[in-house]
């Protein structure tokens, strides 16, 4: 039922849910300024702009289960209106990264967070799927 929620709550720039799984985020327009950064490339972001946030929007248990980044905000995707205020009060000048476990959660955060005007916004290619697979240190 969240995840329905959260739809109906974000309805600008969506195609339909693919029937027959309503848990997937709706498919979205990534816009052309919102980029992806490799798993190997996030140390050099986080060290060239120390300020970088890094936003987990997996639920807690994924991150408790599976592990998360180091300092990672957990704003869970599935807790629709609440995330979308928490992100509301987030400084909209600072670099973040946001990843999901592959991508599609992330994806739809990044949208909004690009329509809150956001300014500079990048997806973890691959999610944190990838980002575990390629070795990445992962806290517990």
């Amino acid at each position: 039922m969240p995840a329905l929620l959260i739809f109906g709550l974000c309805t600008t720039a969506f195609a339909a849910v693919p029937p027959g799984n309503p848990l997937l985020p709706p498919a979205v327009v990534v816009p052309p300024d919102i980029h992806e950064i490799a798993p190997d490339q996030v140390m050099r972001q986080m060290v060239d702009h120390p300020e970088t946030v890094i936003i987990d929007v997996r639920t807690e248990d994924e991150r408790h289960t599976r592990g998360y980044i180091l300092n990672s905000l957990n704003l869970d995707y599935f807790l629709g209106q609440r995330t979308l205020e928490a992100l509301g009060k987030l400084d909209k000048t600072k670099p973040c990264i946001v990843h999901c476990a592959i991508g599609g959660r992330a994806q739809f955060i990044a949208v909004q967070m690009h329509q809150l005007g956001f300014k500079d916004i990048f997806l973890l290619k691959g999610g944190f799927n990838a980002w575990a697979a390629t070795g990445q240190a992962i806290a517990k």
